[in-house]
């Protein structure tokens, strides 16, 4: 195993960018861990739940794999994040530039219509109570909801549109 610095404490993944002048040109990156063994409950929410909420009840993984299932959802909001501030210097939200508020921070734990607070929203439910809002092939996934700028709210794979 692979641990990266604030993993599991400040961090489920993140995105930056290298350098020029250490290897030759700007590539822009994301990382996103599997939280299965360390942190589930802070990195794989809804399918674990923090031990500061006590009472909640996790949701069932769509896929049987609640650190990959996790994972999807970080791996989504970083791409998000990386293609509307790919080098941590264009979009963001408040007045910080050394603390930017990204697209997918803003809407961070919504997975579905109506969320927000502790609220995830209305997601769907398949027949064997996993927890989804997207339809992939042989594979459903839950993916937390972006910012969107146009309406000046967060958006995403909708389970009223099913």
């Amino acid at each position: 195993d692979v641990y990266v610095q604030d993993f599991c404490g400040q961090v489920c993944g993140f995105h930056y960018f290298t350098f020029p002048s250490i290897v030759g040109y700007t590539l822009p990156y994301a990382w996103a861990g599997n939280s299965q063994k360390l942190c589930p409950g802070v990195c794989a929410y809804p399918f674990a739940v923090p031990e500061y909420i006590p009472g909640l009840k996790p949701k069932k993984s769509p896929n049987g794999d609640v650190g990959v299932d996790g994972m999807i959802s970080v791996i989504g909001h970083e791409i998000a994040e990386l293609a509307t501030n790919p080098l941590v210097n264009a979009w963001y939200a408040g007045s910080d530039p050394t603390a930017p508020v990204e697209i997918a921070d803003l809407c961070e734990g919504i997975y579905g219509t109506g969320g927000g607070g502790s609220y995830t929203g209305q997601m769907l439910e398949d027949h064997d109570g996993a927890t989804y809002n997207m339809n992939g092939i042989r594979r459903r996934f839950l993916v937390q909801w972006v910012w969107n700028h146009v309406v000046n709210y967060c958006t995403g794979p909708n389970a009223l549109d099913q």
